[in-house]
Formats: structure tokens, C-alpha cells, sequence
């Protein structure tokens, strides 16, 4: 019996490390080096350290400039744009592009000149990402508090005349009164259901396309592709990506229908951007397992795919906790894209217009994909040639009457 127990136990070993199956040994501690490799990197403080929040400002008046000052030079928030007119809320906010509005009401210098109890400020956060805005409203709290602290305390030295009269327009105390955009109940559903019904979903593409080359090769169809052009290969994914929007719309309309998911725009024009993350997913694959010869090999690679987009796209983790160059590097990755046009969409309803942009840039990325492949094709498509055309000579060497 024990020898048995031997046998199966080194079986699983040979198989491992025989190249026909994933080959876990290589694979288990690339997951572990490369996620303590990403995360140290990319959660090197695990706070919004620089929550970019947009001021629209209708006093425009001497102390509300110095408070929107004060607001930028303070840590953990910059202000990134200051508008004196009303604009929509939902512009500012789009593409990720700010994490919240502050809007400072007409009258604050006014009010506070005429010594009024209170004066409140509102601040619009963007939580179609839950994680994003806790730390940056409470910092905004604080600063307002201190700032209101300091000016009751003033107000005191006033009374005893210790200060110029002037001085009143700068002690009145300030109230922050936060409105929860998007998902006010901070419904579990918004944002962990919608992100992992993605989630899932390209793991199983992926492990899917990562093994369509180690496939071809083994099933002796990989001839058949360096002979035709590239995009032969690249159709071979479509009827995994149809199958993949179909599958993520169903189940998406069915959560909407029962409301248990917002979806503010028009699902028509988001319906693309689910076509396109499946290509982008396929076409990445293709090029990660290019080289494998096993269909267990590409399946191996997965830890380099999916789950880079799904930590950096702002899915559950804010955008705003991870460094600049990690904003830029994030977009190399598919799913990343497919949950900013997610949020833009369906918590934001941004109409197509606005997208059109977006779309744009997904398109040159989608292009990048092919031309990389093309390239890969091509100089595996003349290697092969080669190969062909040498065993032609030596066979013809070796049988010189044929």
C-alpha cells in the first residue's frame, strides 16, 4: 500500500514538472513573490494620500480663496480644479478624474461678516468606489474643525478687544455637510457583486485563452495559423467574447431588473466596452503564452493577466491610494479600463458623448494588442519558413535522385 502512496505522490511530481500540466512548483511562488512585490509597491501607505477633490466656488471672494489655499496646501487632499459657476457635479467626477466636489455656497464672506451662528459647506463624494472617500472626508472634516476652532477662539480675543474689528470676516466657524453620491446606502451589491461577477468572469476567459496556443500546437493546427494572417488567429476569439457579454449582460440585467444594482446610463453603449475587454483579455493571452507548448503552460500565466486589472482598476481598492506611476501603468491591463467605463456608465450614467473619448483610447489600446501579435506572428511565421525550407535542402541532400 505504501508503495502505492509513492507511486501516486511522485506521479503528480513527474507531471508537474513534465510540461504536460500547469506547472504549479513555478506557478505558486510566482503568485506569492509577485503579490507581495505588487502590493508593497503599490500599497506603500495605505491611505489616500492625495485625494484630488474639485472646488466649485460662488462666493470667488477673498476668504474663500484662502480657505480653498489652505484646503490644498494641508495634507492628504489637493485640489485639483476651481470652478466660480455652476457646473454639473457628474463632469467633474468622470473618468475617475476627481474623487469628490467641494462646493462652496455664495455668501460666505457676507455671512460671516454678519457674525451668522453658521455657515455650512458641501461636500458631493463619489462612492462608486467605497473605499475612496472615507479618509479624504474625514481629513476634510478636520481641517474645516481647525479652521473653525481657530476662529471661535479669535472671536474671543475680539470680544476683548484684542483684535481690529476688521477682523471678524475671518472667525466664523464652518460646518461640512457630506451628500454620498451614487450608492448613499453603500449597498454591497453596487460595487462587490458588479466587480466580481467581472472578476470571475475574465479568470475564466483567461484560463480559456491562455490555453488556446499550447492547444494548436498540440492538436497540430499551429502550422495552419503561421500560414494565414494574424488576424485569423485574432477571430478565434470572438466567439469567446460573445459568449462572455452575453453571459455578464444576463446576469447584469437580471440584478438590475430586481434593483439590487444601479445602472444610471444607457447599457446599449456599454455593451461594446464588454465586447472589447473580452478581445483585449484574448489578444493579451495570446501574447503572455505565445511561447508555451502545453495548454497547462498558458493556464499557469493567469497571476499576469486578470488580477492585476482587477487590484489596480479601482474595482474595491481606491484609485487614490496608489502612487502616480501606478494610475499610468495600471491601464496596460484590460480590466482595468472595463471598470472605469463601468463606473462612468452605470453609477455616473455619463451619456456617450462624453465616452467617446474613452472609447478612443481602448481602441489604440485594443491596436497595440494587434500589433504586438502581429509581430510575434510574423517572426514565428519566418522562423517557421526557415526551419521548412532547411529540412527541404537536407532532405533533398540526402535523397539527391528525387
Amino acid at each position: 500500500m505504501m508503495n502505492k502512496y509513492r507511486q501516486a505522490i511522485f506521479e503528480e511530481f513527474e507531471a508537474m514538472m513534465g510540461g504536460h500540466f500547469i506547472p504549479y512548483h513555478i506557478a505558486a511562488f510566482m503568485m506569492a513573490i509577485l503579490t507581495t512585490l505588487i502590493f508593497s509597491l503599490i500599497m506603500t501607505h495605505a491611505t489616500v494620500f492625495e485625494g484630488k477633490i474639485a472646488v466649485i466656488d460662488l462666493d470667488a471672494t477673498n476668504y474663500s480663496t484662502s480657505l480653498v489655499e489652505s484646503l490644498n496646501t494641508s495634507s492628504y487632499v489637493e485640489i485639483t480644479e476651481v470652478y466660480h459657476t455652476p457646473l454639473p457635479v457628474d463632469k467633474l467626477l468622470e473618468h475617475d478624474r476627481n474623487i469628490g466636489v467641494l462646493y462652496i455656497p455664495k455668501g460666505l464672506e457676507k455671512a460671516i461678516s454678519r457674525s451668522d451662528l453658521t455657515f455650512n459647506i458641501g461636500y458631493l463624494a463619489d462612492y462608486s468606489n467605497l473605499a475612496q472617500n472615507g479618509q479624504a472626508l474625514s481629513n476634510l472634516q478636520k481641517i474645516i474643525n481647525e479652521i473653525a476652532a481657530q476662529s471661535s477662539g479669535t472671536k474671543i480675543a475680539i470680544s476683548q478687544g484684542l483684535a481690529e474689528d476688521g477682523a471678524k470676516a475671518m472667525l466664523m466657524p464652518m460646518h461640512l455637510v457630506d451628500r454620498d453620491l451614487y450608492n448613499p446606502t453603500m449597498s454591497s451589491t453596487i460595487n462587490i457583486c458588479s466587480a466580481f461577477i467581472y472578476f470571475f468572469s475574465s479568470i475564466l476567459l483567461g484560463l480559456t485563452c491562455l490555453m488556446l496556443v499550447g492547444r494548436l500546437k498540440v492538436t497540430n493546427r499551429w502550422q495552419n495559423v503561421l500560414e494565414n494572417d494574424v488576424t485569423v488567429l485574432i477571430a478565434r476569439l470572438i466567439p469567446y467574447a460573445l459568449i462572455y457579454t452575453t453571459a455578464i449582460t444576463l446576469v447584469t440585467s437580471a440584478i438590475v431588473v430586481f434593483g439590487q444594482l444601479r445602472f444610471s446610463g444607457n447599457y446599449f453603449f456599454h455593451l461594446p466596452s464588454i465586447f472589447m475587454t473580452a478581445m483585449a483579455i484574448g489578444m493579451m493571452a495570446l501574447i503572455f503564452s505565445w511561447t508555451t507548448n502545453q495548454p497547462g503552460e498558458g493556464g499557469s500565466r493567469m497571476i499576469l493577466l486578470v488580477p492585476p486589472g482587477f487590484i489596480m482598476g479601482g474595482a474595491l481598492m481606491a484609485s487614490g491610494t496608489l502612487p502616480d506611476w501606478v494610475n499610468t501603468v495600471k491601464y496596460c491591463f484590460p480590466l482595468t479600463w472595463e471598470f472605469e467605463i463601468w463606473r462612468d456608465f452605470a453609477y455616473r450614467g455619463i451619456g456617450l458623448s462624453s465616452m467617446i473619448g474613452t472609447y478612443g483610447k481602448f481602441l489604440m489600446y485594443l491596436t497595440v494588442l494587434g500589433g504586438i501579435l502581429y509581430i510575434l506572428h510574423y517572426r514565428a511565421a519566418q522562423k517557421d519558413a526557415l526551419i521548412r525550407q532547411n529540412t527541404k535542402i537536407i532532405e533533398k541532400d540526402m535523397n539527391p535522385e528525387s
